[in-house]
């Protein structure tokens, strides 16, 4: 966890949780479908899937660019592919207004992002939950214990031993 504050401006501060590389990059991991990098010595914001790439994922990926764009922290021509394959990737400027630190801005913006996220795969992720807990362990309405259902000798809409007129086609014109 690191403290993020912008300038001297007042009450902007945020605890984010971040892990920085042997390289000096900084990866936010909070996300659950996007790995997103921060490579301050580039001014480049790298994002990853962390799974497998999609159109959702695309998606996912095209918005947060969108959000940071919106918010003046990526350059909006320098959006593009980058050389991994599924990642998006955009510069942030080098300069920022005095007493403020592009670094700081571009994590404060991205932990806002996820944060803004984060509720509806937490809604996503209960409905899974109860979908599963309904099918795997379900009410004693719902369910029949064995033997309760009598057997019949004849079930079903497919005849056991096939159509008596197997092999035989008939064309009606």
């Amino acid at each position: 966890m690191i403290n993020v504050s912008i300038g001297d401006w007042e009450g902007i501060k945020k605890k984010v949780n971040i892990r920085k590389t042997l390289s000096g990059d900084l990866l936010l991991r909070e996300h659950p479908e996007i790995d997103i990098i921060v490579i301050p010595q580039k001014q480049k914001v790298l994002v990853l899937p962390k799974d497998v790439q999609s159109d959702r994922i695309y998606k996912l990926q095209e918005r947060l660019f969108k959000y940071m764009v919106q918010k003046g922290v990526i350059l909006p021509e320098s959006v593009f592919s980058g050389n991994i394959y599924g990642s998006l990737q955009g510069n942030f400027p080098q300069q920022a207004p005095q007493g403020v630190d592009p670094l700081q801005v571009v994590v404060y913006n991205l932990a806002n992002f996820i944060e803004q996220e984060r509720p509806s795969y937490e809604f996503e992720k209960a409905y899974d939950d109860a979908l599963e807990k309904e099918i795997l362990k379900p009410d004693s309405e719902k369910s029949t214990e064995l033997g309760e259902v009598p057997q019949e000798p004849f079930k079903g809409s497919i005849p056991k031993y096939g159509f008596p007129t197997r092999g035989i086609y008939r064309y009606n014109y």
